[in-house]
């Protein structure tokens, strides 16, 4: 492991540790369904990013970007069921073994630009989760499922350039996903999470 890819995942162990010490001391508002499948979803996230972390650490970059594509995955759909998903959709998911997200990626990164981007009537038109998308989603799914990418990078090796992409943008993932869950869930803004929020994106690794 390089010294700046050393670097990027202590920088990264860092923001995470920060961010869940501060969403440690908030509890969920309620005990619905919604609440339980967005601290579900929290988890899973925390969970895709800390084995990333972990396999860099270990020297298998490989492995850790098949992950890359669950993480973007958990992050949209934590987002979207939390703001949009309707009852039967969240019970089925907690309660059944055949629940699932409807829509495709790109539709439900859509449907969050309608409520974390300024309003259209703004030129030029902004967006993020669809940005989002188009910038992981393809490359994303190649990795995971053997694609050519995943193919070209196992014959050539994972240079420290693609790795640290790789880092900065998982990090990226799990800093929104943080800041926008709790805004969702409590209605309001976090200053912690906010102020941590801009300093990270204010870093250069």
């Amino acid at each position: 492991m390089s010294p700046r890819i050393k670097n990027c995942v202590e920088r990264a162990r860092y923001y995470q540790d920060l961010l869940l010490k501060e969403i440690s001391q908030h509890k969920t508002v309620d005990n619905s369904d919604r609440s339980l499948a967005s601290t579900a979803y929290v988890k899973m996230v925390n969970g895709d990013y800390s084995a990333i972390l972990s396999l860099v650490e270990a020297e298998n970059p490989g492995a850790a970007f098949k992950l890359f594509r669950l993480l973007y995955e958990d992050v949209i759909n934590a987002l979207w069921v939390q703001a949009f998903a309707k009852p039967g959709v969240i019970k089925k998911l907690l309660h059944t073994k055949k629940g699932e997200v409807p829509r495709s990626m790109a539709q439900r990164a859509a449907k969050l630009d309608t409520i974390f981007v300024p309003p259209k009537t703004i030129v030029p038109e902004e967006s993020l989760f669809v940005d989002l998308q188009s910038k992981f989603w393809k490359a994303a799914c190649s990795y995971t499922h053997g694609g050519s990418l995943a193919i070209n990078r196992e014959l050539a090796g994972y240079d420290e350039l693609s790795t640290y992409q790789m880092l900065r943008s998982s990090t990226t993932l799990f800093v929104l996903l943080m800041d926008a869950m709790y805004k969702l869930h409590h209605g309001k803004k976090n200053d912690v999470l906010w102020d941590t929020a801009q300093t990270y994106f204010a870093e250069k690794w």
